[in-house]
């Protein structure tokens, strides 16, 4: 074996999870995962489609130990599985069996749960290719990338030190995003092995469901969510509960709605930067902070107007499609993606800021504005706002921005499309556009005055 690490930095004694009820120390868990690593269908690939988070951690070390690949879909939509078929014939899916044309595996819990207590820890050679994360296709198709034992232990590290928690006392974990995301195999599922963090199995969603689920946890206790999570866990109005960190990525977070939480609920909110090709890059105490503070593994060089991501446990260099500021070293002010970046009869804006201001009109619940085609000369928009007009909302938008960027076309829509992230990809809106009789001229051009 190749330059062998362990697959956790944590004390056999240390708790690793809760799960039914149980407090799971790492001697049990790394039994359990190795005695379903015995078990595991002979294949190069896994698709890991546990719904449960503690089942997830288990599958996911469980391959690692019996040397497979678990491929990490940005949805676990039918298309998206079957295309994962055609593209690594050798696969097949861990936690579900109901996929067709896959074969499927169920690890049994009346089985692995008496596995004996694992008396070491498991080396991983660091050339050892244990993932593939595929990026969420928010702006176009979707992209694999590859992930190396060497690549998510010195980034996981990275990430603890970056949010002080390498050698924090221990604290209680729940997520909402999905473990197979980027965001979420980070923060909920990899760190747990080298920090002192214990993750809950459950996996809520709606408000009520997430306030229950930290409820049963310990203090302290840390939320991993997202924007759109988080603001619908504030205008849930649901009773208050002390919560000592929120860990928020996969959209901008409005200084506004981190200085909320902070004061609800006595977090502490880090924002999180990063991409599915690189990982977490930098962080920001958001309700406080405008610029971003960069991970010590991570060297970020700009080069003919692009960001260069440079760190020795990344396979290549990654490009960023975002434009940044750099201010000193170590530190840089994000001014938009790419793609957010938009020249409607020449009037510069960005659609990150655009949908800000959409979703803050009272009675919006979701909303998004976008380039309906490449060339577009005016944008369209899709809302949520049950029993509101969207030309209310369109007036209510006029007093915010340019006329020129208001959308025209204004559908509402019932929901829109959004991923377990709360990410739109760009096909699906599109799809939604097309669907509610969009037309080639209502593309027309916009007037700067236009009302």
């Amino acid at each position: 074996m190749k330059n062998p690490y362990p697959l956790t930095t944590r004390k056999l004694g240390d708790i690793i999870a809760h799960a039914g009820g149980a407090e799971i120390n790492v001697a049990r868990f790394l039994g359990q995962a190795a005695t379903i690593a015995d078990e595991l269908p002979r294949h190069a690939y896994v698709v890991n489609l546990a719904t449960s988070r503690y089942e997830f951690l288990l599958g996911l070390c469980a391959a690692i130990i019996a040397g497979q690949c678990t491929l990490l879909p940005p949805n676990r939509q039918q298309q998206t599985l079957q295309q994962l078929r055609e593209d690594y014939a050798d696969c097949y899916i861990f936690g579900e069996t109901g996929v067709e044309g896959i074969a499927g595996f169920y690890a049994d819990p009346d089985h692995y749960a008496s596995a004996a207590a694992a008396a070491e820890i498991p080396a991983i050679s660091r050339d050892q290719l244990c993932a593939i994360a595929f990026t969420s296709g928010s702006t176009g198709a979707s992209t694999p990338h590859l992930k190396y034992w060497d690549t998510i232990r010195v980034g996981t590290q990275g990430n603890a030190r970056l949010l002080g928690l390498a050698n924090a006392e221990p604290a209680n974990m729940l997520a909402t995003v999905p473990p197979q995301h980027m965001w979420g195999l980070e923060m909920s599922i990899l760190l747990p092995l080298f920090a002192s963090i214990a993750i809950s199995h459950e996996m809520p969603l709606f408000p009520q469901d997430v306030r229950d689920a930290l409820a049963a946890l310990p203090e302290p206790r840390i939320l991993v969510s997202s924007p759109i999570h988080l603001d619908a866990f504030l205008r849930a109005n649901i009773e208050a509960i002390s919560i000592n960190r929120v860990l928020s990525a996969t959209a901008p977070l409005s200084a506004e709605l981190a200085q909320q939480i902070e004061t609800r609920f006595g977090a502490t909110v880090t924002e999180v930067f990063g991409c599915s090709e690189a990982g977490t890059i930098a962080a920001r105490s958001t309700a406080s902070e405008t610029l971003w503070r960069i991970s010590d593994v991570f060297d970020l060089q700009v080069r003919d107007d692009r960001i260069n991501v440079l760190a020795s446990h990344l396979p290549e260099r990654v490009v960023l499609q975002d434009r940044i500021e750099m201010v000193g070293d170590r530190k840089f002010r994000w001014l938009g993606r790419d793609q957010d970046m938009i020249n409607i009869a020449g009037k510069r804006g960005s659609l990150a800021h655009l949908n800000y201001k959409l979703t803050r009109i009272p009675g919006v619940v979701d909303g998004v504005i976008f380039l309906p085609y490449e060339n577009s000369k005016r944008l369209a928009g899709l809302v949520v706002a049950p029993g509101i007009e969207p030309s209310v909302i369109l007036e209510e938008l006029k007093q915010a921005v340019e006329p020129a960027f208001l959308p025209r076309p204004f559908y509402s829509v019932p929901m829109l499309p959004r991923q377990e992230t709360g990410k739109l990809a760009r096909k699906m809106v599109l799809e939604l556009f097309a669907s509610l009789g969009s037309k080639a001229n209502d593309d027309a051009e916009p007037a700067d005055n236009e009302s």
